[in-house]
């Protein structure tokens, strides 16, 4: 039996490749608009965002992966004559998945021939058909979840969390597939043990904007249960974060250490019974990436994992304020009705104690720095700070914004500095 060939993906536009030939050539996909440029083949399981579309009608949020018939096609028109093999694997639209599941595959049919403009032409149907049941009358039991797709953001409240959580974790214990990563029967398990057991936090507009702040500059940190904020837990950021768009991470005690996972949040756009039998099926998150991380791990600060540490490092060092959420009444009902405590969700908040400022700095010689003529702003930093037995030990603390100089000193006006804050605006413009 030939083995599978790895899936490739264009590291410049993102994108599925198809392949060519024997032995493969990777082409993007025929009805790709590209800009002209070459394929740059990486594996997929490297990237945690994939532009992919749904092979049946071409919709931009796939959300299942589908195995079936392999399938090749002849491109007309301009690249008449040009053979792409189109796989045995292909992804699915929430909407094109549900009829698919209600067997109403001529709807499946319909929503390719308006969404590629080919208005009434009863052969270009009857050949999209053909290509459709090709794969459809081969496939196999089971579907995967895409976990690649930048859905647009789903925002998701403080008083919803436990329901996420539940759905979640409910997911985790499901039948439906997931990539590599979290493909194993029992890392699902466990997760979902975790997520019963989880903290819940959910980070405030400020302080999301300082945590993601505080990630951009994160150094390496050594992970250790003292930086959690509860031994399993799930936090929620009001806003993407970060270049890679991450809503909400989680972790998870094991056996030799902590298992992380990003999310994001799936089925914005959609509505209708789409929506409602994702939400019932998965629920709102998908995980993006996870690693595995033992007690004393380094973790590098351009890893996924970064504003989740350094969330964890400015609850840690008193720059949060948390308080308890009044949970959703449906979510209420639902416990009580499990004979299950009600959960507790925490608001992280930015407090008032919002960092360290650092004691006066000291030139070569060890005396303290001439005084400045001056006031000018000194940019939000992380600082090694010693800390346990004998204060043998080190983690990164976050250092805020703040003005260095003699308090009657001018403000020097060249400096840009941007400050958070979860309560007034300042009531001076400092730029």
């Amino acid at each position: 039996m030939t083995a599978a060939r790895e899936e490739m993906a264009c590291q410049i536009c993102l994108s599925p490749l198809n392949t060519l030939g024997t032995p493969p050539t990777y082409v993007h996909p025929i009805q790709l608009a590209a800009d002209g440029h070459q394929p740059v083949p990486v594996p997929v399981r490297q990237l945690d965002t994939v532009n992919r579309h749904c092979d049946f009608c071409g919709d931009p949020y796939p959300a299942w992966t589908l195995v079936g018939g392999e399938v090749t096609a002849v491109a007309i028109g301009g690249a008449a004559g040009l053979v792409q093999n189109l796989g045995h694997a292909w992804a699915a639209c929430a909407t094109c998945q549900t009829y698919i599941d209600d067997d109403r595959t001529e709807k499946v049919v319909d929503r390719a021939v308006r969404a590629f403009g080919l208005g009434d032409h009863p052969q270009v149907r009857e050949r999209i058909e053909e290509l459709h049941q090709a794969f459809l009358n081969a496939r196999r039991p089971g579907r995967t979840l895409i976990t690649t797709t930048a859905w647009p953001a789903t925002v998701i409240t403080a008083r919803e969390l436990p329901k996420v959580r539940d759905r979640l974790a409910r997911f985790y214990r499901g039948t439906d597939s997931l990539p590599t990563a979290l493909a194993a029967t029992e890392t699902r398990q466990e997760v979902a043990a975790g997520l019963d057991r989880a903290g819940l936090f959910w980070i405030d507009d400020d302080f999301t904007d300082l945590a993601e702040y505080a990630a951009e500059k994160l150094p390496d940190v050594t992970i250790n249960r003292d930086l959690m904020p509860s031994t399993d837990g799930m936090l929620v950021w009001s806003r993407p974060v970060t270049p890679r768009q991450i809503t909400a991470a989680s972790w998870t005690t094991t056996s030799d250490g902590w298992r992380l996972i990003n999310y994001r949040t799936i089925g914005g756009g959609l509505d209708g019974t789409p929506l409602q039998r994702l939400r019932e099926q998965v629920g709102w998150l998908a995980p993006m990436s996870t690693i595995q991380v033992h007690d004393q791990h380094l973790l590098h600060g351009e890893q996924p994992a970064a504003a989740l540490v350094a969330t964890w490092l400015l609850v840690a060092q008193q720059a949060a304020n948390v308080t308890t959420a009044e949970v959703d009444k449906a979510v209420r009902k639902s416990y009580a009705r499990a004979n299950r405590p009600t959960p507790e969700v925490r608001i992280v908040r930015i407090g008032a104690n919002r960092g360290t400022r650092p004691s006066p700095e000291r030139s070569a010689s060890g005396d303290p720095e001439r005084p400045q003529s001056s006031r000018f702003w000194v940019s939000g930093h992380w600082r090694n700070q010693a800390y346990g037995p004998r204060r043998a030990l080190r983690r990164p603390i976050y250092i805020s914004p703040f003005l260095r100089g003699p308090d009657d000193a001018p403000i020097r006006l060249s400096t840009t500095v941007r400050m958070l804050s979860s309560h007034m605006p300042m009531s001076e413009d400092h730029d």
